[in-house]
């Protein structure tokens, strides 16, 4: 069970948190800048044993809040720092910021609970683009891959850009205390997408969730194919977990990916076996190439064209690795 509250805390602002050092003084500072009363906010920053200055970087910001906690997260993993700051937490709505995102708007928090007490809603979801500055082209070319069609999941809302009732899913981030008691706490087996997974049973017991422009927070891009490739690993990894444990959840989106992995595997050795077969397989390659040139064309329309020459990598790195982490997903799963 969680804690009952405490009724002159309205909001408790959790930050799981692991070597966020870069970042973690901008979503502080995001955070103390609030057009919302500071007593009546609580700040609960959850370290994962960070091997950086994240601690004495947060330290920093000790006097700029009335209540203000740096917990310790022994299990290092998100899952387990989101629980330990639920179980600390005393605010009537509880609201999940990372250490590396950007907060555009100041009045977040107070739209956060105006939309809570208008709109009768258990959980807010939140847009959550890929545009936080400072941007060179390869970033740009990323963020605005992962919000075309063909580069995120095809029931993904992270990029909604209307205020409107959606399944909590893909972007649950913000929740009545009350939830946890009705769905449970996050799950501690999961290293990535235990916010998938909690929203999806959210979206199970039928708690309405709204999503709101209002709500957005950024996020930083990645600045290489080879982080975007370990990012993005790491989702596919949880996506199978998040399968293994709620075999709804395999959407066509995973399949897509799962089987463009394969693809890629198996489409020199189709040549090796026999050239007629080859060429009948080379046929769903070219439809790819195409879809992937064509959207690449599209999006630079009015951009850099620069940008070209990054997006079509950018597209098969995204898919490529999230088909390997779900395979890798089940031969490393084992509980």
């Amino acid at each position: 069970m969680v804690s009952a509250g405490n009724s002159e805390i309205d909001v408790s602002v959790i930050l799981p948190v692991r070597n966020e050092e870069r970042f973690i003084n901008r979503v502080l500072e995001d955070l103390r800048e609030q057009n919302y009363s500071k007593d009546k906010i609580e700040i609960i920053v959850v370290d994962g044993m960070s091997e950086d200055k994240t601690v004495s970087e947060a330290e920093k910001f000790t006097d700029d809040f009335p209540r203000y906690r740096i917990l310790e997260n022994p299990g290092k993993l998100s899952s387990r720092a989101r629980n330990i700051g639920i179980r600390a937490a005393t605010g009537k709505y509880l609201l999940f910021i990372d250490g590396h995102c950007h907060i555009p708007s100041r009045n977040l928090i107070a739209d956060m609970v105006e939309l809570f007490e208008e709109r009768d809603a258990p959980v807010l979801c939140r847009p959550q683009p890929l545009t936080m500055q400072p941007q060179g082209t390869f970033e740009q070319a990323v963020a605005i891959a992962r919000a075309s069609i063909i580069g995120h999941g095809l029931d993904s809302t992270i990029y909604s850009d209307r205020e409107r009732v959606v399944n909590a899913a893909s972007a649950g981030a913000m929740y009545r205390r009350e939830v946890f008691d009705e769905i449970g706490l996050f799950d501690e087996n999961f290293d990535a997408c235990e916010d998938v997974e909690l929203n999806f049973r959210a979206d199970q017991a039928r708690l309405k969730a709204i999503i709101s422009p209002k709500l957005t927070v950024e996020y930083a891009a990645r600045k290489s194919l080879g982080a975007l490739f370990r990012q993005l690993y790491r989702y596919g990894v949880g996506r199978w977990r998040l399968f293994r444990k709620h075999p709804a959840t395999l959407g066509l989106g995973t399949i897509i990916t799962l089987l463009f992995t394969l693809g890629v595997v198996f489409y020199p050795l189709i040549w090796f076996s026999s050239t007629e077969v080859g060429l009948l397989a080379t046929i769903p390659v070219l439809i790819y190439l195409a879809v992937v040139l064509g959207m690449s064309f599209s999006l630079v329309k009015n951009r850099p064209k620069s940008m070209l020459f990054f997006l079509p990598l950018i597209f098969f790195t995204i898919h490529l690795s999230l088909g390997v982490g779900f395979i890798a997903g089940g031969f490393k799963v084992r509980n």
